[in-house]
C-alpha cells in the first residue's frame, strides 16, 4: 500500500510539470510550422523558437522568436488556437523601442 501511495504522489507531482513541457514543445512546433507554411519562412531564416511559460501570465505560453537577419528583435506570437495563431509583440534585446516600419517581421495580428 505504501509504494502504491508513493507512486501515486509521484505520478501526482511530476504530471504538472511534464503537462508543461509536452505544451511547450507542441507551442514550439505549431510556431514552426506556422512560419514556414503559412508565412513561406525558409526554416535557415528562424534563427531560434523558444517556448515560455509563466503561471499566472496572459497568455500562460508564449513563443520568443528570432529571425537570424535581425538577431537583435524577439517577435513574441501565441498558439493556444489552431486558427488563432499569431505574433502579438516585439522588443529588441538592448530594450529600445524600434517603429513597426524598420522591423522586417512584423506582422500585425488582426
Amino acid at each position: 500500500m505504501k509504494k502504491f501511495l508513493t507512486v501515486t504522489l509521484v505520478i501526482a507531482l511530476l504530471a504538472p510539470f511534464c503537462t508543461v513541457q509536452i505544451n511547450k514543445q507542441l507551442y514550439a512546433k505549431r510556431i514552426e510550422n506556422y512560419l514556414i507554411e503559412d508565412m513561406t519562412y525558409r526554416k535557415e531564416a528562424i534563427q531560434s523558437i523558444e517556448c515560455k511559460w509563466h503561471f499566472a501570465g496572459l497568455p500562460s505560453y508564449w513563443l520568443n522568436v528570432v529571425f537570424a537577419d535581425e538577431p537583435n528583435v524577439v517577435y513574441l506570437y501565441f498558439a493556444h488556437n489552431k486558427d488563432r495563431v499569431g505574433q502579438f509583440e516585439h522588443q529588441t534585446l538592448d530594450g529600445t523601442t524600434l517603429p513597426t516600419e524598420q522591423l522586417k517581421h512584423f506582422k500585425s495580428f488582426v
